[in-house]
């Protein structure tokens, strides 16, 4: 062949050519496909030859998205401080050793954290399997970020996110538990990369299974209208303002518990 479209190479050269790219096999098939006659009795093979190396596609990317995962949470990790340590809502501790411990990277990125002062501290977030941990750098190294003494790793089994109503950027996270409720502002860079922290947070909370160490309580509504009563307690604290002016979200979510559906 002498074309110079196909440099030089003949019919089996250029079908092996096409062939060395997985991502060109739906391709080539198609083209084969728009020449094959309905009649014939290939046809139905070649339709089936075409769906399966779709799915071979998708189950490729799917397997490099997950080395992808794992190399990014042992880079994450082999940065974080060895001494570093933060307790949980629950009581429980979380060590640097728990960013690996039976968990999966679901996504990381940078965000910011709003204190009680409302001023903003930039953080590294990471979405593993079942908590959302908050990083910050200290000495060229991560540490579990500080934020007015609540905890920065977010368990994802009582977890309520929303929207900031007067922020477009913003997410409450409201921790539901047993205990006194806690909420965390955070704001994104965008408006989009609010939207799509918050899609992947809810399907990573519908997805995940029960940890045994967390538990989940109870979703009906007298639990809800104690953690309502439980909320007011913190009106006595000294961030009363800040309570104060958030509470009126947190309320809203506790009486709209019966319609609100996990990961929804």
């Amino acid at each position: 062949m002498s074309s110079s479209i196909v440099r030089r190479l003949n019919i089996p050269e250029c079908i092996l050519l096409v062939t060395q790219r997985i991502t060109k096999y739906p391709v080539l098939i198609q083209r084969i496909l728009q020449h094959t006659k309905d009649s014939d009795g290939d046809y139905s093979w070649v339709c089936e030859s075409l769906r399966c190396v779709k799915e071979l596609i998708t189950a490729v990317d799917s397997k490099v998205n997950e080395h992808e995962k794992k190399r990014r949470l042992r880079e994450v990790y082999s940065r974080t401080d060895s001494k570093s340590i933060m307790r949980m809502k629950s009581g429980q501790m979380f060590a640097k050793e728990d960013l690996i411990r039976g968990r999966k990277l679901l996504h990381d990125g940078a965000l910011q954290l709003k204190n009680y002062a409302g001023r903003l501290k930039d953080v590294h977030a990471i979405l593993l399997s079942d908590v959302l941990v908050f990083l910050q750098e200290k000495d060229q190294k991560y540490v579990f970020a500080s934020l007015d003494q609540r905890s920065t790793v977010i368990s994802l089994q009582t977890l309520i996110v929303r929207e900031v109503a007067n922020e477009e950027r913003g997410l409450f996270l409201i921790t539901a538990g047993t205990d006194r409720p806690e909420m965390v502002e955070v704001l994104a860079s965008s408006k989009e990369e609010r939207n799509t922290w918050r899609a992947i947070i809810q399907e990573a909370m519908h997805c995940m299974e029960k940890d045994e160490d967390e538990g989940v309580p109870s979703e009906t509504e007298e639990d809800k209208k104690q953690q309502e009563n439980r909320a007011k307690e913190i009106r006595g604290d000294s961030h009363t303002h800040w309570v104060q002016e958030h509470f009126s979200i947190f309320s809203f979510l506790c009486e709209a518990g019966t319609r609100y559906t996990r990961g929804h």
